[in-house]
């Protein structure tokens, strides 16, 4: 499989606020382009798997948290593929009775364990050179999937989103949102960008040092600079409490779409603020990136339960 052969999806995202204020309102479902690497992720894997067998690597490594949305992509699609997998996890061996991990796992990934401070050592060159030589057959990816690979993955995400858009709805977009952890897929959306488009970024974490890569990444590939990243970690990354549960559960009974709980849904709360706060210009087409990383709900049942009861768990999960 290749990126050409991705088909994406573009629904109306019909909610009363967007129409009143005169905005068209869409949202790009990157959340089922594959079963076993849903969104952006598919996106960022697929230009690594490429290089990986073109240059006769036989593993994929990389780096995350124990509820790692790449993490469980990289296990399931990779063996799909025929490669085999490492993970080096932040966090202790415990972390792999969570479903996350349990599924990758059972996919075949071989996991590694470490304490903050070896996974603070992710980027540095010393310990990447250790790693290679303790796996020498494995191409060694970035944290996220965030190499400059999968920066070509997803500027082809963008240019899919416009031939969509294209095709379904007969014009393209004006402003694209998407949720930013390491920021790759919001360059990627830039690089591929038409001029008149402004992609919008909504950071889901409190790493601050993602604008500056950002900008750094973007000096490199596009005179682009229609494009803004704000905060929207509404108290953390990973953080998700009763108003956040609401709103997600008031969006999917509105529009029969389930947003996932680290991602997408701060971004899409964030978004449906501004438009009621008259930030988007009426008459303006604005497209959401549905990211994908679903699977992260599993990891919820609990603290659903706890917090709205059974009925609102069973709501949920016919989605997944």
């Amino acid at each position: 499989m290749n990126l050409s052969d991705v088909s994406l999806t573009i629904d109306a995202f019909p909610l009363a606020i967007a129409k009143k204020k005169g905005i068209s309102l869409w949202i790009a479902r990157a959340d089922k382009v594959h079963p076993l690497a849903s969104g952006n992720k598919l996106y960022k894997l697929l230009p690594n798997i490429e290089y990986a067998k073109q240059h006769n690597y036989s593993q994929l490594l990389s780096f995350g948290g124990a509820f790692s949305n790449h993490i469980h992509a990289l296990a399931l699609y990779s063996t799909s593929v025929g490669l085999q997998s490492v993970a080096v996890i932040r966090g202790e061996k415990e972390y792999a009775l969570n479903p996350t991990l349990s599924a990758a796992i059972k996919a075949g990934m071989k996991l590694e364990f470490v304490d903050r401070a070896s996974y603070k050592r992710r980027h540095d060159a010393d310990y990447l050179q250790q790693l290679q030589q303790q796996y020498p057959d494995a191409l060694i990816i970035p944290e996220g999937g965030s190499s400059e690979l999968a920066l070509q993955g997803c500027t082809e995400l963008m240019q899919q989103m416009n031939h969509s858009c294209l095709l379904q709805k007969n014009s393209m977009p004006d402003v694209i949102a998407v949720a930013c952890g390491t920021g790759m897929t919001f360059s990627g959306l830039v690089n591929g960008a038409k001029s008149h488009q402004t992609i919008q970024g909504y950071l889901v974490l409190k790493d601050h040092s993602v604008y500056q890569k950002v900008d750094s990444l973007l000096e490199k590939y596009t005179q682009n600079k229609n494009y803004k990243i704000q905060p929207a970690d509404f108290g953390g990354y990973a953080k998700f409490d009763a108003a956040l549960l609401s709103f997600i559960l008031d969006i999917l009974e509105q529009t029969q779409v389930l947003l996932d709980p680290i991602y997408t849904s701060k971004m899409c709360r964030c978004v449906i603020q501004q438009i009621e706060a008259g930030r988007f210009k009426a008459g303006s087409k604005l497209l959401m990136l549905h990211s994908g990383g679903l699977q992260a709900w599993y990891g919820m049942k609990d603290k659903v339960i706890r917090i709205a009861g059974h009925k609102a768990w069973q709501e949920i999960v016919v989605y997944l």
